[in-house]
């Protein structure tokens, strides 16, 4: 198990972030335009986050929880051991 000073030292990349993002948005055929639209954010913001270029608050994280059904291990690119 990790002890929380690993946790603390955990580094989260936005381009991985993005790309997890991004499978989770084509696994669903969706456009960048219409998940921007349906999760109620602009374009703009959405494809930033998608490309990495811009990071999340944690109550952001957890709308595309909510969004895309999954969990934020998928999203991150982690799991308790570490990083994947």
């Amino acid at each position: 198990m990790m002890e929380v000073a690993e946790v603390s030292r955990t580094k989260f990349d936005p381009y991985v972030i993005g790309n997890n993002i991004r499978d989770l948005r084509e696994k669903r055929k969706m456009t960048q335009m219409k998940a921007a639209e349906k999760m109620d954010m602009s374009l703009c913001h959405y494809a930033r986050i998608e490309e990495g270029s811009k990071g999340m608050s944690i109550q952001m994280l957890f709308r595309f929880i909510n969004f895309y059904k999954t969990d934020a291990n998928t999203i991150l690119g982690t799991y308790l051991g570490g990083m994947v």
